[in-house]
């Protein structure tokens, strides 16, 4: 027995390994991006990546971490990449640049899912806090946008000279840190709210600015997205609390809060921007049930335009990138000018149907499903739940959710944790061939 203890002591307290941790790194921060807004360079440490993905993918994989979740995820963007490279070739339309990049995000996913899954769950836990850690730092540089604004470098746009653009920069009333948009820092900082809640730290003021800093970050990327989601987790994780007077009093509390905050904003005590008031009026308009262009800033546009695409060409699909830039319907703006570049049809569902037809996307709704059902007895329940979660919600809203590395690293933490459910346990220990 205390062999077993110092065992387990022993394995708890190893050092973390430097590549994976280069990786939650990579993601966490989005070193790329911050490569790019600084430097000007795209993609600079991608290679870098690609190496350490393939290196920790030999040293980790192992059968036995082969879930069955893990497999619907594989044969979704397998299946996607299949069928959509079909309907390209048939229509002459085959772009070979997107199987290198989805490539990619099952060589991420899979690099973190079997190194976790490798771990015990002490040290699972303590990798989970210094990814709380990690996020807390770029919740913390969403916060100081405005300050590391004006070190940027300005990006080349076809159709916008360079003083327009920077122009545009400067009076941007959403903030996005490191991030390419301010949705993507949106959702990093729900990510990193759940693991605040998820893996709350032994000093209660130290849990206060914890959860200030990534709740601040949140709001001022006045993301309707974002802030809806949050919504959602309060909700549900009020709804799961078993104390029936910490349900009543967290109730009054965000009674009280949001009284606050509709005085404040009806009161113009913040001196907002018209956006930014636009912006919160949308998300209680959309909580309200009010779905036009307005409130989903054109996006209702683009679902319409994309059914119609997808409708022309069911069971099948158009062919790889088909949705992700839709030409002929709305073009992008920046810096408040519309340039020579369409737009995607912002929804992962939409896109995967489009682009590759039914299988892919039924494929897609039974992994969802999958991460719901295996994550009941998964340990780190709420953190599997939350991310999922928010997981689905960008995906409603972003139509190259996959691609985006860190959504990619917080889809290989859940999968890992579903490695630790006694129901994937039994499922994937049944796999292996039995010893006579």
């Amino acid at each position: 027995m205390k062999a077993s203890f110092c065992n387990a002591s022993t394995a708890s307290h190893r050092r973390v390994d430097p590549l994976g941790l280069g990786l939650m790194l990579f993601a966490g921060l989005n070193l790329n991006g911050v490569i790019l807004l600084f430097l000007g360079a795209e993609a600079f440490l991608s290679p870098i990546i690609l190496l350490l993905t393939i290196i920790m993918c030999i040293k980790y994989a192992r059968i036995a971490y082969v879930t069955p979740s893990y497999l619907l995820f594989a044969l979704t963007v397998a299946s996607y990449l299949l069928f959509g490279g079909l309907a390209g070739i048939l229509g002459s339309n085959f772009n070979s640049s997107y199987i290198t990049s989805y490539g990619a995000t099952i060589l991420l996913v899979s690099a973190i899912h079997f190194w976790l899954a490798s771990v015990d769950e002490a040290e699972l836990t303590r990798i989970l806090t210094i990814l709380k850690n990690i996020l807390l730092v770029s919740c913390v540089m969403v916060i100081l946008s405005d300050v590391i604004r004006p070190y940027q470098v300005t990006p080349m746009m076809p159709g916008i000279d360079a003083d327009q653009l920077r122009q545009g920069m400067e009076s941007a009333d959403r903030a996005s840190g490191f991030f390419e948009n301010p949705n993507e820092a949106a959702m990093i900082a729900l990510y990193c709210i759940v693991l605040i809640a998820a893996l709350p730290s032994s000093s209660l003021p130290l849990r206060l600015v914890q959860g200030a800093v990534a709740v601040v970050a949140l709001i001022m990327t006045f993301s309707k997205a974002g802030m809806l989601t949050l919504l959602v987790l309060t909700a549900l994780f009020l709804l799961t609390r078993r104390s029936f007077m910490t349900l009543v009093l967290s109730a009054v509390g965000l009674v009280l809060v949001f009284s606050g905050l509709w005085f404040v904003f009806e009161n113009d005590l913040l001196n907002l921007s018209w956006e930014q008031r636009e912006r919160l009026s949308d998300v209680l308009n959309l909580a309200g049930g009010e779905i036009n262009e307005r409130s989903t800033t054109g996006r209702n546009v683009l679902f319409e335009m994309g059914f119609e695409k997808i409708t022309s060409n069911f069971p099948w699909g158009a062919g790889l990138g088909e949705f992700h830039a839709m030409e002929g319907g709305v073009r992008k703006v920046a810096g408040g000018i519309e340039v020579n570049e369409w737009l995607g049809i912002h929804n992962t569902f939409l896109m995967i149907a489009g682009e590759g037809g039914m299988v892919p996307l039924v494929m897609l709704l039974v992994f969802l499903l999958s991460l719901l059902t295996y994550g009941v007895s998964a340990p780190h329940r709420g953190i599997v739940y939350g991310f999922t979660i928010i997981l689905m919600s960008d995906m409603m809203v972003s139509h190259h959710v996959l691609l985006l590395r860190f959504a990619d690293m917080f889809l290989g933490v859940v999968l890992a944790l579903l490695a630790f459910s006694p129901r994937h346990a039994n499922v994937k220990y049944s796999m292996l061939p039995r010893m006579s």
